[in-house]
C-alpha cells in the first residue's frame, strides 16, 4: 500500500515542507536508539515507517545541502507526554539507550485533550451488542461548555494490521492532532495488478465514517456520519442521533437517493455494524446486493479530505458546542465549494458539473465482496 508518513501536531501534513525520515534499518545499534527512545515494546519498524522532522531536536538536522537530512549521530528525542499528564505537551526523551527509568506506554492507543479522533478499543468492540452503540465518553457529562471526546468508530480488527497507519504513531503522539499522508513518491509499481482497483470517475467508490459521540444538541444529535466520493472529494455529511445501523442505513439511503448510486461504498465500521447496514439498505432501497463492503483503506485511501473532516468537527464542537448540528450544513457546504489541496478544483465542479446522470439501479461490479477487500485502491 506504499509508505506512509506522518506529522504530529501539525495543520498541513501534506505541505512540500514537511520531512520525514526512514528508519535506519540498516544499522542495528542505531536502530536500538531510535526504538529506545520511542519507548515502545514489541514493536518493530518496518521499511513503510517513518519519522516527521518534529521528533528531532535542531542540532540532529543538516540542513546545509539542497535537501533537509539527518546527521549521523541523530536519534528522537522529542515525543509526547505520557497519557494522562496534560500539563506537558512535549518531552525529551534520553539519548542513553541504557536509560531503564523510562517507562514504556502500552500500544493501546489513549486521548488526551478534547475533540481528538481515535478508535474504539478492541474490547469496547465486542462488549456492543448487534444493536448497540458505541461507548459513550463521559468526561465532559454535566459542563456543556466543554467539548466532549469524540472517536472515529473503527473495527478494533484493523488495529492489528501493520500496514495501517494507526498502528505506528498512534501510541504515543496523542496530544495533539496526529496526521497522516502519504508521501510524494507513493508508487504502486511493486503491487500486484490484480490487486489494485483504480477510482477514475466520480461517485463511483464512496468512504463511510461515523465520529462521535460529540456533545448532544438540543434536538438530539450525537454523531457525525459521513460520506465522502473519492475521485472528486464531495463530501456529505448529516448529524445522526445514533451510529445504529437503522439510522446509519436510512441515511445512506438519501445520499443514493440524490446522487445515484455508487460502484460500492467502503467503511471501516465493525463487521458485524456493516452487515446489519448492508441488510437495511436492502430492504430501504430494494436492491440485493451488499452495498458496503468492510476495508481497511476507508481511512487511508483519501487522507487530506480525512483530515478536513476531522477539523471540520473539531471546530464545529469548539465553536457551537450545544447547537452544532445546525450549523453543520454550512462547514460541509464550505468544503465541497473550497478548492481541495489535492485536487486543486472544487467537488462541486468535479461532481455536479461533470454532466454525470445518476445512477438509479445497483451497478454491476467485477469483483467479489471478498476480492474488494483484499485489493488496494489506487485514484487517478
Amino acid at each position: 500500500m506504499g509508505r506512509y508518513t506522518c506529522a504530529y501536531n501539525c495543520e498541513h501534513a501534506s505541505d512540500s515542507d514537511v520531512k520525514f525520515f526512514k528508519f535506519p534499518l540498516y544499522n542495528p545499534r542505531k536502530l536500538k536508539k531510535w526504538l529506545t527512545n520511542m519507548k515502545l515494546k514489541d514493536w518493530t519498524p518496518s521499511r513503510f515507517s517513518v519519522l516527521c522532522i518534529n521528533h528531532f531536536e535542531e542540532q540532529y538536522i543538516d540542513k546545509t545541502g539542497k535537501s533537509v537530512k539527518l546527521r549521523e549521530d541523530a536519534v528522537p528525542t522529542v515525543f509526547s507526554s505520557t497519557p494522562g499528564d496534560p500539563q506537558k505537551r512535549n518531552t525529551k526523551a534520553s539519548i542513553n539507550p541504557r536509560n531503564k527509568k523510562a517507562k514504556a506506554p502500552g500500544l493501546k492507543a489513549s486521548l488526551s485533550g478534547p475533540a481528538q479522533p481515535s478508535v474504539i478499543p478492541a474490547a469496547a468492540a465486542k462488549q456492543n451488542g448487534p444493536n448497540q452503540e458505541a461507548p459513550q465518553t463521559s468526561d465532559a457529562a454535566g459542563d456543556p461548555k466543554k467539548p466532549e471526546k469524540w472517536r472515529i468508530i473503527t473495527d478494533a480488527g484493523l488495529m492489528k494490521i501493520s500496514s495501517f497507519p494507526y498502528f505506528f504513531h498512534g501510541d504515543y503522539c496523542v496530544s495533539q492532532d496526529v496526521q497522516w499522508a502519504p508521501d510524494k513518491d507513493e508508487s504502486t509499481e511493486c503491487e500486484d495488478p490484480e490487486k489494485l482497483i483504480e477510482v477514475t470517475a466520480p461517485w463511483q467508490w464512496l468512504g463511510l465514517d461515523v465520529r462521535g459521540p460529540l456533545p448532544q444538541t438540543l434536538n438530539g444529535h450525537r454523531y457525525v456520519l459521513s460520506v465522502t466520493d473519492y475521485f472528486s472529494k464531495w463530501v456529505e455529511a448529516v448529524p445522526v442521533e445514533s451510529c445504529l445501523p437503522p439510522c446509519v442505513a436510512k441515511h445512506v439511503a438519501d445520499v443514493i437517493a440524490h446522487f445515484g448510486f455508487p460502484l460500492r461504498i467502503l467503511s471501516r465500521l465493525p463487521h458485524d455494524i456493516i452487515q446489519k447496514i448492508n441488510k437495511e439498505l436492502k430492504e430501504e432501497l430494494k436492491i440485493t446486493i451488499a452495498l458496503v463492503v468492510h476495508h481497511q483503506q476507508t481511512g487511508s485511501a483519501d487522507l487530506i479530505t480525512q483530515q478536513l473532516i476531522d477539523r471540520m468537527v473539531n471546530d464545529l464542537i469548539e465553536e457551537h458546542v450545544a447547537d452544532w448540528d445546525i450549523y453543520l450544513p454550512a462547514k460541509v457546504f464550505a468544503l465541497c465549494f473550497k478548492e481541495h489541496p489535492k485536487t486543486m478544483k472544487r467537488p462541486f465542479s468535479l461532481l455536479c458539473c461533470a454532466g454525470l446522470e445518476p445512477v438509479r439501479g445497483p451497478r454491476g461490479l467485477d469483483y467479489t465482496y471478498s476480492r474488494v477487500q483484499e485489493c488496494a485502491f489506487v485514484i487517478k
